[in-house]
């Protein structure tokens, strides 16, 4: 009782904010903090993207460009990064953004205790060191690094780091201490009830940044056209279900089971969007059963992952066996090339191993916003066909994660956050699993490929890095990808626009009919 009658409160709550015109969403957890880049998660991360910008942000295709900046040129060494800032860009306490207010950004980010998420990506202790930021005059900035990065500015627009967004000094108080977050973005800061709701308003004098009228990623057309924004903290999925069909939420996630409820429904809608997630069996190549290539290709020969995906994702999925986002600008061809399912080569390939019913085990979790579970089970069904002696273990997230990170597993049923770049998705599975017992993959080769697509700017030689790294993915079969992540939301038929990007709420450029 005591959980019904909460949940109703928070309904409640909600449809009274509605009515004065603020778009309701849910969110499954209260923010961590307000502060970008800092003590944050996911939920966080969604609340500030539309409170803050950087200098640059990501486009639809995973490209970068200017956001605050108007421009950036790249001196011909690749060291020294040339800023211009546009000049209709203002703070939310209307104060004009200048190049000494990003030169204290980033002493800030920087300064040890600010304990932001991203400094480690910047001080030389990963592979980027920021040697100097100077603003040359008031709209220009510079900023210089030790070697040539072809990820540098990626990194800079990431959503872990807050987007390295700009804020008016006036964000942190005069004993040091962080009030809020004063920045340019298309809604304002205005309340935060822990543990119930954070509230923006909308930000009147926002102007977008140069774009085709259209919305695009981080950096096309962002007006706020809502009075304001209401992100609920309703960690329930039934009470979401209930908030969104009673009009009390007007958009959240939702789980794939409810998509033939919905698509019928007479109020409500459902938005399904790609993102660039990677649903994947992630392989420990260092097991004793699966150390050995040729199981590790039998059971890729094994599965029709076409079948596979769209019994999964409930027929929102196409299959990627690629690292390689579908959408982004480096999905070539090449990047097309999967395992075709071939159950008699997969017995040879075993019996060329000496396989000899040897148990494999897949981890799986049973989270609804993602597939683990249900790919697990359909894999399983298909591996078995070819005289593999595979299991399911269900474990819950926090100890799948665990087990990933020491590197105590077979095999485990995951999905992967965004990342925009291949280069940064590559380093989630790429590099010396002595050093970090989580990752994926040690090929000396891919190792090495991965370095330089961090270091290669040209695009095409970076296409021609991506593609070799697939097909030589395709030989080792370090893991099997089936495809990108989907973002799956029910909202209200009165809601126009996309209300999620890249598993970010983004709620510019949506409107709500009267």
């Amino acid at each position: 009782m005591k959980k019904i009658f909460l949940a109703g409160t928070i309904l409640m709550s909600a449809v009274g904010f509605a009515e004065a015109r603020d778009l309701v969403v849910a969110q499954s957890s209260d923010i961590r903090s307000n502060v970008p880049g800092v003590n944050r998660d996911g939920n966080t991360d969604s609340v500030i993207f539309h409170i803050v910008e950087g200098l640059v942000g990501y486009a639809e295709n995973g490209e970068v460009k200017p956001l605050v900046a108007k421009s950036f040129e790249v001196s011909p060494d690749g060291l020294t990064y040339t800023f211009k800032l546009r000049d209709d860009v203002k703070f939310h306490n209307g104060n004009a953004v200048t190049a000494d207010d990003v030169v204290w950004n980033w002493n800030r980010y920087m300064a040890a205790d600010t304990k932001w998420t991203c400094a480690g990506d910047f001080d030389g202790s990963k592979t980027i060191k920021v040697s100097a930021v100077t603003a040359v005059d008031p709209t220009t900035v510079t900023m210089t690094i030790e070697k040539p990065s072809a990820v540098f500015l990626g990194l800079m627009a990431r959503p872990e780091c807050g987007y390295t967004g700009i804020i008016a000094k006036e964000s942190v108080g005069a004993d040091g201490a962080f009030v809020a977050p004063i920045g340019t973005g298309p809604f304002k800061w205005a309340e935060w009830k822990k543990g119930e709701y954070v509230r923006l308003e909308k930000n009147e004098a926002y102007v977008s940044p140069a774009n085709d009228g259209k919305p695009d990623g981080m950096v096309g057309s962002k007006r706020p056209l809502v009075d304001g924004i209401k992100f609920m903290v309703i960690p329930d999925a039934s009470t979401v279900k209930t908030g969104l069909l009673s009009g009390a939420l007007d958009t959240a996630e939702v789980s794939a089971d409810l998509i033939s409820e919905f698509k019928d429904s007479e109020t409500m809608q459902l938005i399904v969007k790609r993102n660039n997630g990677k649903n994947l069996l992630y392989f420990q190549t260092r097991d004793k059963v699966l150390s050995n290539v040729a199981v590790r290709r039998a059971m890729a020969e094994a599965l029709d992952l076409d079948q596979l995906v769209a019994a999964v994702s409930n027929g929102t999925g196409e299959t990627n066996a690629s690292m390689v986002s579908a959408d982004s600008i480096f999905y070539s061809d090449a990047q097309k090339t999967k395992f075709p399912m071939d159950l008699e080569k997969a017995k040879k390939d075993l019996a060329d191993a000496g396989y000899n019913g040897e148990p494999i085990t897949i981890i799986a979790n049973k989270r609804g916003n993602v597939p683990s579970f249900p790919a697990a089970v359909v894999a399983q069904a298909m591996m078995q066909q070819v005289g593999l002696n595979v299991q399911i273990e269900v474990l819950d997230y926090a100890t799948q994660v665990d087990r990933r990170r020491s590197g105590n597993y077979q095999v485990i049923s995951q999905s992967v956050a965004p990342r925009l770049d291949p280069a940064l998705m590559y380093s989630f599975y790429v590099g010396n699993k002595d050093k970090n017992a989580s990752l994926m993959w040690d090929n000396p080769k891919a190792i090495e490929l991965m370095k330089s697509a961090y270091v290669e700017a040209d695009q095409a030689k970076r296409q021609a890095i991506f593609d070799e790294f697939h097909k030589l993915m395709l030989e080792e079969v370090p893991g099997i990808f089936m495809y990108d992540m989907v973002d799956i939301w029910g909202a209200t038929k009165k809601l126009h626009g996309e209300p999620v990007w890249q598993s970010n709420t983004r709620l510019w450029e949506v409107t709500l009919d009267d």
